[in-house]
């Protein structure tokens, strides 16, 4: 696994416990303390970008500690040459590189295309998607790239819909759970793009005491709706599981961090202590993403959450869809017992303070 050059950003979520025994005498449930998992959320500008690799213990074939390689989306960018997400891959991951899993949340064009890329420059295993059936060419030429896919010489696995994406073999240190996707209907998820965003895959992956929840786009209400009344996929989610499964270390918020997301109920249930936000400088008429009431809900819950943002500083320096890829890149490290964040503006270590409203 890469080591991170600098200095790492302690989420204060240390979790304090006896001395590590050696490897070869820890029982087989067991976490080491430098089995570290990261979480790489790219800045890819308007969109949704990441990377997700598993700790390797260098034994083959024991269904453990695998150096997995899991990608979720992959940005607005479809061309190679001016593709953030492929760069970033590039630069840490050798070109025969296995991706064991790729996963679309949903067939909105901020987060699929920069995924063409992958499947054209690494072997992809296996492919995820809501199945949500979306009538636009772009997205059916992607899904036909899928088709081409191989891994080990095997064509690409397609798991297509939420009854068909089983229980993943990235780890048996990992728990990992599909909460959400498509459920085969439209009722009640809204129309237009609010459909196609509460169509996402919602998954939450657990790695010893510590969590992450990938909420895709799915919304909890329409923009001017009351943050008290959830709707859509959040509804959903709070009716169907209890807050234990849905409370989180870490939240992939939803929707770029929209007022369409993060409804009161939702947010209480989830408590997290790390908001990531994965946005860019895109008007949408007039309106850029994240909405600050969105991040202030988070704030008066809990104001010793991190709000972590891969559009740092952007509005400041006066960026655009042209610029906003600028290297705001955040990877979240977690060793099973505790948390830590590494973000960066303009490549180069940031930090911010609690609650931050910058």
């Amino acid at each position: 696994m890469r080591i991170i050059a600098h200095v790492a950003v302690l989420a204060s979520l240390a979790v304090a416990g006896r001395r590590t025994p050696a490897l070869s005498q820890q029982p087989r449930d067991t976490i080491p303390d430098n089995a570290w998992l990261e979480i790489h959320v790219v800045d890819v500008g308007q969109g949704d970008g990441i990377w997700i690799q598993t700790w390797d213990d260098g034994i083959a074939g024991n269904g453990r500690f695998d150096g997995r390689n899991i990608v979720i989306d992959g940005g607005p960018v479809g061309a190679d040459r001016s593709n953030p997400f492929l760069a970033y891959l590039e630069a840490h991951l050798a070109p025969s590189t296995r991706i064991d899993a790729l996963l679309i949340s949903h067939a909105h064009n901020d987060h699929y295309p920069g995924a063409a890329g992958v499947l054209r420059h690494f072997p992809v295993c296996d492919y995820y998607d809501p199945g949500f059936p979306d009538p636009s060419a772009e997205y059916h030429r992607f899904l036909a790239l899928v088709t081409t896919a191989q891994c080990d010489g095997h064509p690409i696995v397609e798991h297509i819909g939420r009854d068909s994406f089983g229980t993943p073999a990235w780890g048996s240190e990992l728990s990992i759970r599909f909460l959400y996707a498509w459920p085969g209907s439209n009722t009640g998820l809204g129309s237009g793009n609010s459909l196609v965003n509460n169509s996402s895959i919602v998954m939450k992956l657990t790695y010893g005491s510590q969590s992450i929840l990938f909420m895709g786009d799915a919304e909890g209400k329409e923009r001017h709706d009351s943050p008290n009344e959830p709707k859509y996929v959040e509804k959903i989610l709070l009716a169907e599981y209890p807050d234990s499964v849905l409370h989180a270390t870490v939240l992939k918020i939803a929707h770029h961090g929209s007022e369409t997301s993060s409804t009161l109920p939702f947010i209480r249930a989830v408590d997290p202590a790390i908001v990531i936000v994965s946005s860019g400088r895109k008007s949408f008429a007039g309106t850029y993403l994240p909405d600050q009431s969105t991040l202030t809900r988070y704030c008066a819950w809990n104001r010793a959450t991190r709000i972590y943002r891969t559009d740092q500083n952007d509005a400041a320096e006066g960026r655009t869809t042209r610029d906003d890829a600028d290297h705001d890149d955040i990877v979240i490290r977690m060793n099973g017992k505790r948390t830590e964040v590494m973000a960066e503006e303009n490549g180069k270590p940031f930090d911010p303070p609690p609650c931050t409203r910058s």
